[in-house]
């Protein structure tokens, strides 16, 4: 995971990969624990195909695929004929928000604490 996280790392020199709207001033692209990723990317075409081509170079090094059965994309503030592009090009599935990562719950809303 190591070698991929470095890689990802490398999409910030990318011409044709912009941050998601939230990750940029903290220079996330992914987060990841132990078999479990997260990718970030801005919900356009260009920037998820530049992203998937460094996620699917790290497989081929290593000779492994993507389960695409445990795989989703999930989408906030896209427009429909955009998320069927991607959705298309990509060959995930749709997933839809509020998901667990970890056992925490992921939206596009915040997340308040309650007492």
């Amino acid at each position: 995971m190591e070698y991929l996280s470095r890689s990802l790392h490398e999409l910030k020199k990318e011409p044709t990969f912009q941050y998601h709207p939230r990750c940029r001033k903290l220079d996330i692209t992914h987060m990841s624990f132990v078999d479990d990723l997260l990718l970030f990317a801005k919900g356009n075409l260009s920037s998820l195909v530049t992203l998937y081509k460094y996620f699917s170079q790290f497989f081929e090094a290593l000779g492994l695929q993507a389960n695409l059965g445990k795989s989703s994309v999930y989408f906030g503030g896209v427009k429909q004929n955009v998320k069927e592009q991607i959705l298309a090009h990509m060959g995930f599935e749709k997933g839809s928000l509020p998901f667990k990562y970890l056992g925490i719950p992921l939206s596009t809303k915040k997340i308040a604490l309650i007492q």
